[in-house]
């Protein structure tokens, strides 16, 4: 594969309050997987059309988002992102990309012979693996269909022969219709108080991208909604607003299914697992607590599948804030830890 390097600042669009948002992040990820598609197709991503002369776009079809030993805390305002990131086809209909970022200079030895997602991770650096597919809308965003682009005479640097993590996960999770997470295992469920699904209406200026699709970082910004009304209106012992504004996400994974029209909503069902986190390696710092979310995203209009996601985030707070965490504490052991 051949990598590709690209540096930017943080900046106050790029943040939620106190921490780097993993919606604008992922933004500024999937424009690099673009530039790197566009690299080996040797044309811009405007150009990219199937046989039939019809616009493809590099649909998601999963990702999985790690953040090493650092957290979304440690990349705020005026930190300077260096990312490394390479992509390959595989079947010719579909993409991988592989990128590991931070905030310093990520070496070229770093990467060199990755080729799987278990790699990435063994960098102990921010880390993110994702699967594509070219896809044209058939009729609607309920209907999209896959596509090879059109003259995809690569090399076969471009291009493995071997499945790729991200699309076996994906059948994986379709059979099963669950994602997990490291440390899930050894947590507690958290006991609700109301059943009711929670729903989502789509925001066309804010949720579709320039195509008119549901675009994929804001799936993500739509399960953050889920999970932050499952803490303060689902959950059996309420997480104040501050606290959850506190949580940082360690670890994310995603994988999709469908899209929507504009004029739909997205209905989820989101469930919670909670635990002690290992003590923060920072002493200015201390980590009372930590959940692993589920949800699951349907279209309210017929009740489809659209992605399945999980995240482990934990709760930070400083040291000198006695009052917060004393309240985190409280509301552990509330929810028997």
């Amino acid at each position: 594969m051949r990598w590709h390097e690209r540096q930017f600042t943080v900046g106050m669009p790029h943040l939620v309050p106190g921490q780097l948002s993993e919606v604008e992040l992922l933004k500024l990820l999937g424009d690099a997987q673009w530039h790197s598609i566009s690299q080996i197709l040797d044309s811009p991503s405007t150009r990219i059309v199937n046989d039939s002369g019809e616009r493809l776009y590099a649909s998601f079809i999963s990702l999985d988002l790690g953040f090493g030993g650092m957290s979304p805390r440690d990349l705020g305002e005026g930190t300077t992102l260096s990312v490394r990131h390479a992509a390959r086809f595989y079947a010719r209909r579909f993409a991988e990309g592989f990128f590991c970022f931070g905030d310093a200079e990520v070496p070229a030895d770093v990467t060199q012979g990755i080729t799987t997602k278990a790699q990435l991770e063994a960098t102990g650096r921010p880390w993110l693996y994702c699967t594509n597919a070219f896809v044209t809308r058939e009729e609607s965003n309920s209907r999209l269909r896959t596509f090879a682009p059109a003259g995809t005479a690569y090399g076969d640097e471009h291009t493995t022969d071997a499945v790729p993590d991200g699309i076996r996960e994906h059948e994986e999770t379709e059979r099963s219709g669950a994602v997990t997470l490291p440390g899930m295992e050894s947590a507690t469920r958290v006991e609700v108080n109301d059943t009711t699904p929670i729903t989502y209406p789509i925001v066309p200026e804010s949720d579709l991208n320039g195509a008119g699709l549901l675009y994929f970082a804001r799936y993500l910004a739509i399960a953050n909604y889920g999970e932050r009304l499952f803490l303060r209106q689902r959950s059996r012992v309420e997480v104040p607003a501050p606290l959850i504004r506190a949580l940082a996400t360690q670890r994310r994974r995603i994988c999709y299914y469908a899209n929507a029209n504009d004029t739909d909503a997205v209905v989820m069902r989101t469930s919670a697992l909670v635990s002690r986190p290992a003590p923060s390696a920072v002493a200015t710092q201390v980590s009372p607590l930590q959940f692993f979310f589920t949800t699951e995203l349907r279209r309210q209009s017929d009740g489809v599948v659209m992605a399945v996601a999980a995240a482990h985030k934990v709760l930070t707070l400083p040291a000198r804030e006695k009052s917060a965490i004393l309240n985190a504490h409280r509301i552990a052991a509330q929810m028997g830890l």
